[in-house]
């Protein structure tokens, strides 16, 4: 849910910025999330009010990296994110140059020009749980593919009980490797290790029609605040 939150105020910034998901599409291209980065300081309580604020941090010719704050109704920040985003040609599934278009948006703003480099993250070598998921209607975006926040809530299925009981998530990076489509099938396998001051679950969804990796992703767990 927290995901597509900072989805939501993504949208929503790009439309204020005249690069919005619909007008993309009539172009031909369509925004794709290639890196999610995000910590997790303490957890919305029941009932609470927050803030999302987003804004772009760095752009090159491919990427723009794009970065979140989520605030209490005090200003306090309990949530960072940061996300590096690529255009992608609908036609040729591969990734282009920004358009003028939206290098002259995120131009708006002071931004830097090297976007953030995500680290390589392991894989669940040899992995310890599976779970296996269709693809189905509700997952796929504008540009007909599966939405990004659902890569996470199957990576995430596959941490064991007892983590999610004895621990709350405080890490998530998630690197997008490739599309998946209607009816496909995907499976989520994960691998549970020792991490700084609680558990660390190492996670890798693969396609299964083919064998190909789709993403790749870490999540932290402490003890409950």
């Amino acid at each position: 849910m927290l995901c597509k939150l900072l989805q939501e105020a993504a949208t929503a910034h790009a439309a204020k910025l005249g690069v919005a998901v619909e007008s993309l599409r009539e172009a031909g291209v369509a925004w794709v999330l290639s890196h999610l980065r995000l910590r997790v300081e303490r957890w919305p309580g029941p009932d609470a009010e927050i803030v999302v604020k987003t804004w772009p941090e760095a752009a090159n010719r491919l990427l723009v990296e794009r970065r979140f704050e989520v605030l209490d109704r005090g200003g306090e920040v309990m949530v960072g994110a940061t996300t590096i985003w690529l255009v992608l040609d609908l036609e040729s599934r591969r990734p282009v140059r920004l358009p003028g278009a939206i290098a002259e948006a995120v131009a708006r703003h002071e931004i830097d020009s090297q976007p953030m480099r995500p680290e390589n993250l392991a894989g669940p070598d040899p992995a310890d749980r599976e779970a296996v998921f269709t693809v189905r209607r509700s997952d796929l975006d504008l540009a007909d593919h599966v939405n990004n926040t659902s890569y996470v809530e199957w990576a995430i299925e596959a941490v064991p009980h007892q983590v999610w009981v004895n621990h709350e998530p405080s890490e998530l990076d998630i690197s997008y490797l490739s599309e998946c489509h209607h009816g496909q099938t995907i499976v989520s396998s994960s691998r549970t290790v020792d991490g700084e001051g609680g558990l660390e679950v190492r996670h890798r969804l693969v396609r299964q029609e083919d064998g190909l990796e789709v993403a790749r992703a870490r999540t932290a767990w402490r003890p409950p605040r």
